[in-house]
């Protein structure tokens, strides 16, 4: 075997090994917490740091924060887990190669990452104005979350429609999103907020953008 081919046989016998593991404990931690908390803390830091420079209703978006992180972790496990089949499947990031490709290499991340941002956003931001608005801690929970699955669900699916009807509603999705998280979390007014949050929400919608114009 040559040199070339040890990180195709590594790959190969992991999988072969993750899939021999189906239905222990460790392939499911394995699923959420690696395959799912950890790509999305990766992904999705431009948001998160948007999240957490909230000035407005700080507790109730970390709430909402942390919701949606779970509910996103626990439908990408189960995407990996093969529990549900939608669009293209959630690979390791080291599996990916070098490229801006629709379906491989770096601009399948950068895709992923669009909507990692965006849907952590509108989630998180949806769900504190459910609870200061007297939806409370459980109108939270239930919006955010609901918003979390049904996007990361529903997305993928949009994805593989035809590409005129694809684009437009996820383009209409990122505008919704876009929208959310710069008014509710006030990126460019910077006397109540930090510049770094203002270009953090531009990583976001420069992914927005190539995810978009990779499609065009």
């Amino acid at each position: 075997m040559s040199s070339r081919d040890e990180p195709f046989w590594k790959n190969t016998n992991q999988r072969r090994r993750f899939d021999e593991r189906h239905g222990r404990l460790d392939v499911w931690l394995d699923a959420t917490i690696y395959y799912g908390l950890g790509q999305q803390l990766l992904l999705a830091l431009p948001s998160l740091w948007v999240v957490f420079q909230a000035v407005r209703t700080p507790v109730a978006v970390s709430t909402s924060a942390i919701v949606s992180l779970t509910a996103a972790s626990l439908t990408i496990g189960l995407s990996r887990l093969g529990v549900v089949s939608v669009g293209t499947p959630w690979t390791r990031i080291e599996e990916n190669s070098l490229g801006l490709g629709r379906d491989a290499g770096y601009g399948f991340l950068v895709q992923r990452a669009a909507v990692l941002n965006t849907t952590l956003g509108l989630a998180c931001f949806v769900g504190a104005f459910v609870d200061s608005s007297g939806g409370g801690l459980l109108g939270s929970i239930l919006v955010a979350g609901g918003l979390t699955v049904g996007a990361l669900l529903a997305l993928p699916t949009v994805r593989a429609a035809p590409r005129t009807p694809s684009l437009a509603v996820r383009a209409l999705y990122y505008a919704v999103s876009l929208s959310v998280i710069a008014l509710y979390a006030q990126v460019f007014d910077f006397s109540i907020g930090a510049p770094t949050a203002a270009f953090a929400f531009g990583l976001v919608c420069l992914f927005v953008l190539i995810d978009l114009w990779m499609d065009w």
